[in-house]
């Protein structure tokens, strides 16, 4: 499979046709979100329990 430049977009950005593989060959599959993890991000349970429960509020006031 290949990748087919537009050919509306300026020269510069476009080049010659890339094979989808070679493009995709050094990608990882996901594996979850602990590999995206930093250990003691927050300085104490408290204050990740207070990140979480803004992030519902403010979560929140988008439903209404």
């Amino acid at each position: 499979m290949t990748v087919n430049p537009k050919s509306d977009l300026p020269a510069e950005w476009v080049s010659d046709k890339q094979d989808l593989a070679e493009l995709v060959k050094a990608v990882r599959p996901y594996s979850g979100g602990d590999e995206y993890a930093i250990p003691d991000f927050f300085a104490s349970d408290q204050e990740q329990q207070e990140f979480v429960a803004w992030v519902r509020t403010e979560r929140d006031k988008e439903l209404v």
